[in-house]
């Protein structure tokens, strides 16, 4: 192998980090410049922190270039120093595999998130009923409703508690009081009533051996008397059965 050979790896690693030293360091002086703008204040007050921060990396420039000027050795440092950055900035990017991944060096966590597999999008679940909404309200009452209780007694957000009861026709404004404490919620007044329970008036009780359209009328009436025992028929009421 010859000595161009054996160099080649060495200036590729240093030609690749002068490439990337550029727009790095671009990208940063960019940043650190925006960072001086005021969102608290407007007008020219806002741009003075920007305007400051590029004024002095101008007056940097300015003065680095008169130094070197009047000291023309000190671009031996300044080499030295643009060559390490090169080699620091020029290391290889991670190779997957045989293959070389070109372009930037990798990003930490990339290869992390690569085998997790694609991301998975959770499907939020329905917004709550009137129905529900309803229930809830009367569950939780007292005797007002704050959105903050009725969120936690559904256990869901309360942007979505909020977007349940604008969908059920539900009003709901500040100053609200639950248990003395004003706050955003729902008035009793306004409460939904509650569904109906579905449950039908209780079936009567069939006794093993009796037809189930039997009631307490058409059941046989046994009195019991000193001697005998007599069956009311309730069929006909005017025939009775006597038993000695």
């Amino acid at each position: 192998m010859s000595a161009v050979d054996r160099l080649r790896p060495a200036a590729d690693r240093l030609a690749r980090g002068a490439g990337r030293i550029g727009p790095a360091l671009a990208r940063r002086t960019v940043a650190w410049v925006r960072r001086g703008h005021r969102d608290d204040l407007t007008g020219l007050a806002a741009h003075l922190g920007t305007i400051a921060r590029a004024a002095l990396i101008a007056l940097g420039v300015y003065l680095v270039a008169r130094v070197v000027r009047a000291s023309p050795a000190l671009m031996w440092a300044l080499a030295g120093v643009g060559l390490a950055a090169a080699w620091r900035a020029g290391r290889p990017a991670a190779v997957k595999g045989d293959k070389e991944e070109a372009g930037e060096a990798p990003v930490e966590g990339a290869e992390a998130a690569a085998e997790e597999g694609p991301e998975v999008v959770p499907v939020e679940a329905p917004l709550p009923t009137r129905e529900e909404l309803a229930m809830a309200l009367h569950a939780v009452a007292d005797p007002n409703v704050h959105t903050a209780a009725l969120a936690t007694h559904l256990a869901l957000p309360a942007e979505r508690v909020r977007a349940a009861l604008k969908a059920a026709g539900i009003p709901a404004g500040g100053q609200v009081r639950m248990g003395g404490v004003p706050s955003t919620g729902i008035k009793a007044a306004d409460f939904p009533p509650l569904p109906p329970s579905g449950e039908g008036a209780p079936e009567p009780v069939v006794v093993a051996g009796q037809a189930s359209n039997n009631d307490s009328n058409n059941a046989p009436r046994v009195v019991t008397r000193e001697g005998m025992t007599i069956i009311h028929d309730p069929a006909e009421t005017h025939r009775h059965h006597r038993v000695a």
